[in-house]
């Protein structure tokens, strides 16, 4: 494939040593032609200077304060010149042969408009790359974390594999990882900043498809992706690398905006619900557990109690914009 056409996207914040090694593992897209466009969102740690220094093929786009990753995004979108625009998470690696094998999936389906590649966790295992539009039983079963316990049985996965395994059309992928046809970004775009973290990609892909795209995964080209790099950090983060108070109310907004406020407040009720048991089962487990993972136990319950307050006050609130 003539990678001339790919734009490469990557919006970073204070993480100089993954962003090196992403770029490094883009290397033979760039010998290729590939036009790769690092958003420097503020960071303090050196990564502009690092990638100038190794990667000076690299374009950089630099924000003197932090504007955040959608900020980031668009920019570094709205400043490519690509026919088809990869946005990448700076915690990715990109394998051989995957970018490649995306620009064929887009080129092979002239109506595919937004595609992501299988996206594995470090250990190997599959990560959730796209999937169906939330539904509220969705969202009340994801607070009280239902999905997450199921996950860590033994053999669970064996009967109900990784969605993003299969490929094939899906409602959204993820931001983590998301190639863009130019005329879809150009249509539909740009992603939506009014969310503070998380589900830019899910409303991104909708509007895409309400436009008459397809969405899809493509299994056969492949990437690493760490998560959580830059939003474990923040205060109200848990050990997984993800924060449930940005995640709950960025859902619920996401939710009134696509459906109405009234849909909005019945998944609030329900993720409300969903966060008390969560809380009640964490409570009721923590005494047996061994004394080395009781602090770490206490500290993820405490993010889960602020989050589950964001959601009741979100809930609560008489009256919201969906900008």
């Amino acid at each position: 494939m003539d990678l001339r056409r790919l734009s490469v996207v990557i919006p970073t914040h204070d993480t100089r040593e993954i962003t090196l090694r992403c770029l490094a593992s883009l290397a033979d897209g760039v010998a290729g032609g590939a036009e790769v466009v690092l958003v420097d969102d503020g960071s303090g740690d050196g990564t502009g200077e690092a990638v100038r220094s190794r990667h000076p093929l690299v374009r950089i786009v630099r924000h003197e304060e932090a504007l955040g990753f959608t900020s980031s995004a668009n920019d570094g979108l709205r400043s490519a010149g690509g026919d088809v625009l990869l946005l990448l998470n700076s915690d990715t690696e990109v394998e051989p042969g995957a970018l490649d094998r995306l620009l064929r999936a887009l080129e092979d389906d002239p109506r595919l408009g937004v595609a992501s590649p299988l996206l594995r966790n470090p250990d190997g295992s599959p990560q959730w790359s796209g999937g169906s539009a939330p539904t509220r039983l969705w969202l009340f079963l994801l607070t009280a974390g239902l999905p997450a316990a199921l996950g860590a049985v033994p053999g669970y996965r064996r009967l109900r594999p990784v969605r993003s395994e299969g490929g094939g059309g899906v409602a959204w992928v993820t931001g983590a990882a998301m190639a863009i046809r130019r005329e879809v970004w150009e249509q539909v775009g740009p992603l939506d900043a009014g969310y503070r973290f998380y589900v830019q990609d899910l409303d991104f892909c909708l509007r895409a498809r309400d436009a008459g795209w397809k969405v899809r995964l493509v299994p056969e080209a492949r990437m690493l992706h760490l998560g959580g790099a830059s939003i474990g950090r923040r205060p109200g983060a848990v050990r997984q690398s993800a924060h449930p108070g940005l995640l709950w109310t960025d859902l619920l907004r996401w939710g009134e905006k696509r459906h109405g406020r009234r849909w909005a407040a019945q998944a609030g009720r329900l993720m409300t619900l969903g966060g008390r048991l969560r809380i009640l089962a964490r409570t009721l487990a923590a005494p047996f557990l061994g004394e080395g993972h009781r602090a770490a136990w206490r500290a993820d319950t405490d993010a889960f109690r602020l989050a589950l307050a964001e959601v009741r006050v979100w809930s609560e609130w008489p009256t919201r914009s969906t900008r």
